[in-house]
């Protein structure tokens, strides 16, 4: 897959943190350096994502059929009953 070059805003303590690993040699470059941690903190994000397509599908499914065609326990069963508060 290619690399897409973007711009971003970035704090400058931030900056600082990745200027200091690039200069301990724990990175290459800034570019390097921000891919990696990127990817490192969207893999940790990445249960929370799956968790958001799940939703999405179930909100699919429940507009089609007008019920959701699965049983429903625990944690998500309780953000479904969240979800019904504020719709």
């Amino acid at each position: 897959m290619g690399s897409k070059r973007v711009s971003i805003r970035i704090e400058q303590e931030i900056l600082d943190a990745v200027d200091a690993l690039v200069r301990l040699g724990i990175f290459k470059s800034r570019s390097e350096a921000l891919k990696t941690l990127i990817r490192i903190g969207l893999s940790s994000v990445g249960d929370v994502v799956n968790v958001v397509k799940i939703s999405e599908r179930l909100f699919e499914l429940e507009r089609t059929l007008g019920y959701i065609p699965v049983r429903l326990d625990g944690g998500f069963k309780d953000l479904m009953e969240m979800r019904e508060r504020f719709y």
